[in-house]
């Protein structure tokens, strides 16, 4: 089985990248928590859809090692094009020394980097990213997982099993009902359909909203212009982008507010959570993220990851 090693920063730390958001539970990722192995069904521009298997136990200091079933051997340019997507979705080029320098002036916050926390793992692409966070709106998180599964068996399927996540041009060239039909996805799939037509004919260029210079004020407009999208979405989108200036905040970041932060006293209101956030800036978003995840994130183990 062909693979490569692919190179990673020192304070990177492979499986909590992995868990720290739950699109790892979504295809066409697939994550084995008990043997620590994360994979993904991915297509390849030369048309080629391959799985990748990437086993916690073989990710040491300094890189990575990436499997790639599906081929017999791999190209140069193939080895790049999966180097960059997965730099994308884990976050592997994030610098995050200065959310650490920050961070660590809280105690509260002192197991962020003692962990290694911090880079939200993502898809490879924007499209894939807005798609699931459409799928996470006004919904419970197995509905998302159904809606996720179900959108991903419109993709091109891998020998061994599974789809890669289905192109926009795949979806626009459905019509709504059919669209509708198959994936289920109540209100959110007239969204998703328009999403995908716009995109396929030329008219959104989403995949470069992940330029850094792209002010975040203007990737949030970008994002809300969009059917479905609202503020919690946008503000879902920012974080998946590298933007973590705005809250998302939603029921679950309500509750653990109240249960973790306030001694069990609800907030009065949404900005009651956004001036405790205040003080963390450009890292608000992030760090009310970690607050969310730090109980799971506290679990013995991720303290070998």
């Amino acid at each position: 089985m062909p693979g490569f090693n692919l190179p990673t920063p020192p304070d990177f730390r492979f499986w909590p990248s992995v868990v720290s958001h739950g699109w790892c539970d979504l295809p066409p990722f697939r994550c084995d928590e008990a043997m620590r192995i994360l994979q993904r069904i991915h297509q390849l521009s030369d048309g080629a859809v391959v799985r990748l298997t990437m086993p916690a136990a073989e990710a040491k200091a300094g890189s990575i090692t990436v499997y790639v079933e599906g081929i017999d051997s791999l190209t140069e340019t193939q080895i790049m094009e999966i180097s960059r997507g997965l730099s994308r979705s884990l976050e592997i080029d994030r610098n995050l020394t200065d959310f650490y320098a920050l961070v660590s002036q809280h105690p509260r916050y002192a197991w962020i980097e003692q962990l290694g926390a911090g880079r939200l793992l993502s898809a490879p692409t924007v499209w894939e990213d807005l798609v699931k966070t459409l799928f996470t709106t006004n919904t419970t998180w197995r509905m998302t997982i159904q809606m996720t599964e179900r959108v991903v068996t419109l993709g091109d399927s891998y020998t061994g099993g599974g789809h890669a996540f289905p192109t926009p041009q795949r979806l626009a060239s459905m019509s709504v009902e059919d669209l509708n039909a198959h994936v289920k996805a109540g209100y959110r799939g007239d969204y998703l359909h328009l999403l995908a037509t716009r995109i396929a004919n030329g008219e959104l260029e989403v995949e470069s909203w992940r330029d850094a210079d792209l002010p975040s004020d203007e990737v949030y407009k970008r994002v809300k212009a969009l059917k479905g999208f609202g503020d919690y979405a946008a503000g879902t989108m920012l974080k998946l982008l590298g933007h973590f200036d705005r809250l998302a905040t939603d029921s679950v970041c309500r509750t653990v507010y109240k249960d973790s932060i306030n001694n069990g006293i609800a907030a009065k209101d949404d900005k009651e959570i956004t001036a405790y956030y205040q003080p963390f800036g450009q890292w608000r978003g992030l760090v009310q993220w970690m607050d969310v995840m730090e109980d799971y994130f506290k679990g013995d183990q991720f303290r070998t990851s």
